[in-house]
């Protein structure tokens, strides 16, 4: 992959990515959100960094004087960003004492090819936000065999691991590539970055539900954490 693709999309609520019509991987952005230029500062570094052109599709906007995000932590960095795992994969975490990524493990990564991401992508370990169910949504595929995008399908929680942003950011670890709130190459070790991991009898299923989903799931673990913290 020698192209990727950055939009300006007005008509989405805050980023979206995945593959083009083209092909190519494609990263939009509402020019709308506060985190526009961040994203798309990010996404030229890293794709750049990468050896990929980025086409900009950003029409009237000035690109050039959009201001660039501040070297080391940000205003609007999150305190925790989360990694969920297999039951049986956090075992194996226990057992190394650090993340690895798919490459480290040499397994594949659910979602790369629907999702057109590049091939180095494997070469980290990714991080999500707390206030959404990605991390859930991506172990439930791995459950499924399958790529399931639905944050209210049912699913077995497994063990949702918060880990220390501003920690990681601070020692010069973080990666930041325009898509992920940050990511990490190759390994992360356990201390001192882990705060907490959440399983599912750590949590009530919330009245009315009928099974956990990412969604619930994600929420209630979020919930717990900052009781706990």
């Amino acid at each position: 992959m020698t192209h990727s693709i950055f939009k300006a999309d007005p008509n989405i609520n805050g980023m979206l990515c995945g593959k083009s019509p083209c092909g190519c991987y494609r990263l939009a952005v509402n020019p709308n959100a506060a985190d526009f230029a961040e994203r798309l500062h990010d996404f030229l570094a890293y794709e750049t960094a990468h050896g990929r052109q980025v086409f900009v599709d950003a029409p009237g906007i000035d690109i050039a004087n959009l201001p660039k995000p501040p070297a080391g932590l940000r205003p609007n960095d999150p305190r925790f960003v989360v990694h969920s795992t297999l039951l049986s994969s956090y075992e194996n975490i226990l057992r190394d004492g650090c993340l690895k990524s798919a490459a480290q493990l040499n397994i594949p990564a659910i979602g790369f090819a629907p999702l057109g991401e590049p091939d180095n992508y494997l070469d980290y370990i990714m991080f999500a936000a707390m206030e959404g169910c990605g991390a859930e949504i991506v172990v439930n595929s791995r459950l499924r065999g399958v790529v399931c995008y639905d944050p209210n399908a049912a699913y077995v929680p497994q063990a949702r691991m918060y880990f220390d942003a501003h920690r990681i950011i601070a020692n010069g670890l973080a990666v930041r590539d325009g898509v992920h709130d940050l990511k990490v190459r190759d390994t992360l070790p356990l201390e001192p970055y882990l705060v907490r991991t959440i399983f599912a009898e750590d949590v009530a299923l919330p009245p009315g539900e009928p099974h956990w989903t990412p969604k619930n799931f994600s929420a209630q673990a979020d919930a717990k954490l900052w009781a706990l913290v």
